[in-house]
C-alpha cells in the first residue's frame, strides 16, 4: 500500500459558509464534492495544489466539534490501507462508502483522532 496523498479535514456546521470563505480568503476553489450518504463533503485545492477537505455530518447523532478533524489519507490499495491503519490503533467506524469511481471509511481510534481514508479507482 502506497500513500498517494495526505491532507487536512475541518468539520464546520456551516458548509456553504466555511467554502466561501476558502475561496474568497484564502483563494482555494472547488476540486469535487464527493457524494458521500450523511456527509455534505467539499474538496477544496489552491494555485499550489494543496488540498483541504471540509465536511458536515447528518448523522442523527454524530459529536464532532467544528474545526480541525483530522486527515485524509489517499491508498492505492484500500484493503490495505484500512489493514495498516487498523494495526495503528484505527478501527473503521460505519461502513465504506463506495462508488463507481472510489471507496471511502472514516477510521476512528481511541484518542478522539480521524482519519478518512479515500482509494480511487483507477
Amino acid at each position: 500500500m502506497r500513500v498517494t496523498d495526505f491532507y487536512p479535514i475541518f468539520y464546520t456546521e456551516d458548509i456553504e459558509k466555511e467554502t466561501k470563505r476558502f475561496i474568497d480568503d484564502l483563494g482555494f476553489s472547488v476540486k469535487h464534492k464527493p457524494q458521500i450518504e450523511y456527509l455534505d463533503y467539499v474538496v477544496l485545492e489552491n494555485n499550489n495544489k494543496r488540498r483541504v477537505d471540509l465536511v458536515c455530518s447528518r448523522f442523527p447523532a454524530d459529536s464532532f466539534k467544528e474545526g480541525f478533524l483530522g486527515m485524509r489519507v489517499n491508498v492505492d490499495n484500500y484493503d490495505e490501507g484500512v489493514s495498516y491503519f487498523e494495526a495503528q490503533g484505527y478501527t473503521v467506524f460505519g461502513e465504506a462508502h463506495e462508488t463507481e469511481s472510489s471507496v471511502t471509511a472514516l477510521l476512528t481510534k481511541g484518542d478522539g483522532s480521524y482519519l478518512v481514508i479515500f482509494h480511487h479507482k483507477k
